[in-house]
């Protein structure tokens, strides 16, 4: 008696955990910490991988900008004239 329901016991044990298997794990997928959590997150992060590409790009272009002007004379005497409006020695400036 005690041993066929032991066995009964044992042979229903994976039933029950697959039947349990099936039901939590869509149930699972759908919650809000499921797979749309998931996609959710994805998105995200391509979003931030795009913006640290751009990120990126700019921070090179004004590293090259610094090397610019610490090391040519001629980008430093335009952004003088350009952006500060200033003139060199012996120019005079017309305006009409």
């Amino acid at each position: 008696m005690m041993s066929s329901l032991w066995r009964f016991i044992w042979m229903s044990l994976p039933i029950v955990f697959l039947l349990g298997t099936a039901i939590y794990v869509p149930m699972k997928l759908n919650d809000e910490d499921g797979y749309q959590r998931v996609e959710k997150l994805t998105e995200e992060l391509e979003t931030l991988k795009a913006q640290n590409r751009q990120l990126n790009r700019e921070n090179e272009t004004v590293k090259q900008k610094i090397r610019a002007i610490q090391s040519d004379d001629d980008y430093i005497e335009n952004i003088a004239r350009n952006e500060m409006g200033m003139i060199g020695p012996n120019e005079i400036i017309y305006q009409f």
